[in-house]
């Protein structure tokens, strides 16, 4: 599973329309966010899609690791990955608005990153703006691939040993 997840990440690193199970939940609860930050104005709605793909990921890791499912917070943090390179990708487009965009309201669609970064008159920063956020797309799988592979040599070598037993558990 490891090296399947590493192998994605470095797909679509490398390969913006690269497609994977990640690539379909991001753009679902990318256009989700647009509608769940709507009732809080147009700035908000149109940030939203973006803050929300980036968020869940992260809720994601966290409920793992309240229920101490740590091989899945390394699942997360790849879906991470790969969520913040789908938002470098489209940061980086904001310029020049060639990526085709998915619209779920009534009117047209309309580019996020462009109007974002076109209200602060930042469009200028916005290459530099998309490779940061593909930095951090890297520190992200790093962390993935670190833990992923800590749990595995983990389990190595506890494979030997015999499970605790279970208090309070009698047989009969």
């Amino acid at each position: 599973m490891l090296a399947y997840l590493v192998y994605i990440a470095v797909r679509s690193l490398n390969d913006y329309e690269y497609w994977t199970i990640f690539a379909g939940l991001t753009l679902g609860v990318h256009e989700g966010g647009h509608i769940l930050f709507s009732p809080l104005g147009e700035l908000l709605e149109v940030a939203g899609g973006s803050i929300t793909q980036v968020a869940v990921p992260l809720v994601v890791a966290y409920a793992f690791l309240r229920q101490r499912e740590y091989f899945g917070i390394a699942v997360a943090l790849a879906w991470l990955s790969m969520s913040l390179t789908n938002l470098a990708t489209y940061v980086g487009d904001a310029r020049n608005q060639d990526l085709p965009l998915v619209s779920m309201g009534s009117g047209g669609p309309i580019h996020d990153w462009h109007y974002l970064l076109a209200r602060y008159a930042m469009l200028g920063d916005a290459r530099a703006l998309a490779r940061f956020t593909t930095f951090l797309s890297l520190l992200s799988i790093a962390a993935a691939i670190v833990l992923g592979a800590w749990l595995c040599n983990a389990m190595r070598l506890s494979a030997g040993e015999a499970a605790p037993a279970d208090e309070g558990i009698t047989s009969n």
